[in-house]
């Protein structure tokens, strides 16, 4: 598992978990008649910055093992929420995983905080200082397939694996609800790998979005592609490296549309 994956995968956790959440606050006070909000209350065994204030936490799998988040706000901007975060907690930055900025304001930071679990913080931007999220996992979760097989989890239900492929990563039930992450390494072109989600997922009724993974390729280095059906989301992105000549693809699959349209990944 390289940094590059755990900081993704940790980005994609809590920007899928913020996004649900402000969606079912929407839907609490009027926005989606019908729908509770109640948070689920899971110890994640790592103390916030003093004057940090609880909202949620819950429960996902990393390769199939137990991880946890847990979601605060605080007074504090997010770079020195980190900062205070890495004071408090100094393996935290262990293993070269931060402090780094992320889009819009935001910081991340993530590391070894005892030798046996991964522990990691990614603070947003807001008014009067940040949202943020902790979370913390075995470190088995994170570690290397066999040789030419996939790491323990699962796929994307529904969903076709790219071609020639092997998982490295899988994350279940992000942000709380039905969802999976995961990622992929094989070989063979971007162009055949998306003429053969077109195909594979036309064929089990899924709807692409061309106007969104038009919008969103704009701002990426690889190829993304999006599809619907009912309440079921699912985005694909596609990158090669030029040296290894290895693709890159991540399956981000989610069922219940929470995210309101801003927010939508």
């Amino acid at each position: 598992m390289t940094r590059k994956v755990i900081l993704i995968t940790l980005a994609c956790s809590v920007l899928l978990a913020y996004g649900i959440w402000q969606g079912r606050l929407s839907a609490h006070s009027g926005g989606l008649r019908g729908t509770s909000f109640r948070p689920a209350i899971v110890d994640v065994g790592v103390e916030p910055p003093a004057g940090s204030r609880f909202v949620r936490s819950y429960e996902s799998k990393i390769n199939g093992s137990p991880a946890r988040f847990a979601h605060y706000v605080s007074g504090l901007p997010p770079v020195r929420l980190v900062e205070r975060f890495i004071e408090q907690h100094p393996n935290a930055r262990r293993g070269g995983l931060g402090p780094n900025m992320i889009t819009g304001g935001g910081c991340i930071t993530a590391g070894y905080d005892d030798g046996s679990h991964v522990v990691g913080v990614i603070a947003f931007e807001s008014p009067g200082g940040s949202n943020f999220f902790i979370s913390r996992a075995p470190a088995s979760a994170h570690a290397r397939r066999a040789p030419a097989g996939d790491v323990p989890g699962v796929d994307a239900p529904g969903v076709p694996r790219p071609l020639n492929s092997v998982r490295l990563l899988s994350v279940q039930d992000l942000g709380g609800v039905p969802s999976v992450l995961a990622f992929y390494e094989g070989w063979g072109s971007v162009a055949d790998n998306i003429g053969h989600y077109r195909s594979e997922m036309s064929r089990e009724g899924w709807k692409e979005s061309r106007s969104m993974a038009e919008r969103m390729n704009q701002e990426l280095d690889g190829e993304l592609v999006a599809y619907a059906k009912g309440v079921k989301h699912c985005i694909v992105y596609f990158e090669k490296d030029p040296r290894s000549g290895k693709l890159t693809t991540a399956v981000l699959y989610r069922e219940k549309n929470w995210l309101p349209p801003n927010k939508a990944l």
